[in-house]
């Protein structure tokens, strides 16, 4: 099975618009290395000052902050 939703997926997609599994084996460690060295894939998409409190109920995810080890 294919997980469409993840980071690796959407680096991916960003990339060579195609999915990661569809990859060949250059391709795919070349997303790998884009995922882990670039800050930009490290940012969870709901960290996105963008989204609105309505869009994050929606999507699902939190709507408020936690301070969980903070």
């Amino acid at each position: 099975m294919n997980n469409l939703n993840t980071t690796i997926d959407k680096v991916a997609m960003s990339e060579f618009d195609m999915h990661y599994y569809q990859l060949g084996d250059n391709e795919k460690q070349w997303c790998h290395d884009e995922m882990v060295n670039n800050p930009k894939w490290l940012k969870k998409d709901w960290e996105d000052p963008l989204w609105s409190v309505s869009e994050k109920w929606k999507a699902g995810l939190p709507i408020y902050k936690t301070y969980i080890n903070e």
